[in-house]
């Protein structure tokens, strides 16, 4: 991939298959690794790591001792990435927009591109994905979905459903079921053989090898916040995930998230993007210590870009005189007892200063809470009982409060720019060293696991109306039948199809041909696999 940075854009000149870099070429060897699992911290940069080490009272986190480089974050129209561009990358080996998800940029028709995820899937492995958000969200939909706009979560997880991960544990649930499109989802996935859990106990009991496990509305809680009886942690998700996907004698590829370090580290809350970091610490350990026992795995631990900016240091602490011990940095932390997401759900606006001023003190560890900073609190609460669209944001006041007190500064509440840290292991040995890309994360993958990610994308995502018409098709896009349900209409003599977006079916003449893929619909073409354009000669 060529590219360079144009005022301040990083603008993408051409896609060239480029499989000649030294680590990307695995060794014949290598092919006996059945198993990679890839544990993207969202949002996790290097100082977050730092905290979290200190956090830990010094000791290191479970995958310091296989770091092995650092890896380059931007998107093909930013330097500074956001998750769907970032995700995309390292599912695909494509750099794209900010806010596509495996697609490729407008100058190249937002096409399709196949993702490693897939890719597994078509040599016959397993294939998982186990997040603390919702599952349609950036990073696990870019290993599953094609879709130029992230935040279409209808969209996007009619997709994932369609394209059939094996195992999915996450939240997410509201978008399976009171659809635009009049589908219900989850009586999909039933169809397709899953078993939908809701509860940790139901998870701990499963033994179905294709799984839905939806525990949210939306997103899991901070792990801080969990109830154990309610939600599982990522560890347990992740060992689940593992014990279900190592049945495939073929192997597995398998994505974990520590999806919401990024959104604390947006509101500037580090208790709840420490704590989560110690949940992310602790599943990555899982995949560890499942890959050292077997000798057959490859682990890989990433970031997919900064958040926030966050400093161990602020003007508070340059100004102390006397030497600052690591307890000025993690005490004021570890005496939280709920992030800042969840003590707005305690307070009230009709409680008394008084009252607001005890839960503070006693959940959240400001056992000094100032008269001003009170004030911003109780004037924040009136505004959220007046006007519905200010409530859920005193995390992002009070999170710097606690900040402060822990010498902790930060410089946005968007992404940084800079290079994050990877981590692999390998059981032999043979992993990428020093400063790489992030595409280079998804070609190291499909070199693992003996995939050509460009034979794929040629075979399953061909452009269908131009294709049907050179084999003398008649072909119509219809969009207003069922708008929230596009559909490409192909007649050749007796035969005529109904392609429907986004699912992994056609009818031809009445009669539903499973496909391999979905048939994808980027607001614009649709793209079909050679399967597909086959049935006009079958």
């Amino acid at each position: 991939m060529q590219v360079k940075v144009l005022k301040g854009k990083v603008r993408l000149i051409s896609i060239t298959v480029m499989l000649t870099v030294l680590f990307i070429l695995v060794p014949a060897e290598a092919a006996r690794v059945k198993n990679v699992i890839l544990l993207i911290g969202d949002g996790m940069g290097v100082s977050t790591m730092s905290l979290a080490r200190w956090y830990k009272d010094g000791q290191p986190l479970s995958w310091d001792k296989y770091v092995s480089g650092l890896v380059r974050t931007y998107s093909a129209d930013d330097p500074i990435t956001d998750s769907a561009a970032a995700a995309t990358a390292m599912a695909t080996g494509h750099k794209t927009k900010t806010g596509f998800l495996s697609v490729l940029p407008d100058e190249m028709d937002r096409a399709p591109a196949a993702t490693v995820l897939e890719g597994a899937r078509l040599r016959g492995k397993s294939t998982g994905l186990v997040v603390t958000c919702n599952i349609q969200h950036a990073t696990p939909a870019a290993f599953a979905a094609h879709y130029p706009r992230r935040s279409d979560y209808e969209a996007i997880c009619e997709q994932m459903v369609y394209n059939q991960v094996d195992v999915l544990l996450g939240g997410g649930l509201k978008y399976f079921t009171g659809r635009k499109d009049g589908e219900d989802l989850l009586q999909v996935l039933k169809q397709k053989g899953y078993a939908i859990i809701t509860s940790p106990e139901e998870l701990k009991s499963t033994s179905s090898s294709k799984l839905a496990g939806l525990f949210a509305e939306v997103d899991l809680a901070y792990d801080l916040d969990r109830d154990p009886t309610k939600e599982p942690s990522l560890a347990e998700m992740t060992e689940v995930a593992i014990n279900l996907l190592s049945r495939n004698k073929k192997g597995f590829f398998l994505m974990v998230e520590g999806s919401k370090i990024d959104w604390a580290n947006h509101d500037h809350d580090p208790v709840a993007s420490v704590t989560d970091m110690m949940a992310f610490d602790r599943a990555v350990k899982v995949a560890l210590d499942y890959a050292l026992k077997e000798r057959n795995t490859v682990v890989i631990v990433v970031a997919d870009h900064s958040t926030g900016g966050l400093t161990i240091d602020n003007d508070q602490s340059f100004s102390k005189s006397e030497s600052k011990r690591i307890g000025d940095f993690v005490n004021p932390l570890k005496a939280a007892s709920l992030s800042a997401e969840r003590l707005e759900k305690l307070l009230r606006p009709d409680m008394t200063e008084v009252e607001v001023k005890a839960i503070v003190n006693d959940r959240y560890g400001l056992t000094d809470l100032t008269e001003e900073e009170l004030k911003v609190i109780m004037d924040y609460l009136a505004r959220a009982a007046t006007n519905p669209k200010q409530s859920g944001k005193l995390k992002s006041i009070i999170g710097p409060m606690i900040s402060k007190r822990a010498m902790i500064d930060w410089t946005t509440s968007g992404h940084t720019g800079e290079e994050v840290a990877l981590a692999v292991y390998h059981p032999e040995g043979l992993r990428p060293e020093g400063v790489i890309e992030n595409i280079d994360i998804a070609r190291y993958v499909a070199g693992l696991m003996q995939i050509n990610l460009e034979a794929i994308t040629r075979e399953y995502f061909i452009e269908a109306e131009a294709a049907f018409k050179a084999k003398g098709a008649q072909v119509e896009l219809d969009v207003a039948t069922d708008p929230a349900n596009p559909a490409l209409k192909v007649k050749k003599g007796n035969r005529s199809f109904i392609i429907p977006a986004n699912k992994d079916f056609v009818e031809m003449n009445g009669t539903k041909i499973q496909t391999r893929l979905i048939n994808v619909y980027n607001g614009k073409n649709f793209y079909v696999s050679r399967q597909v354009l086959n049935l006009l000669e079958n």
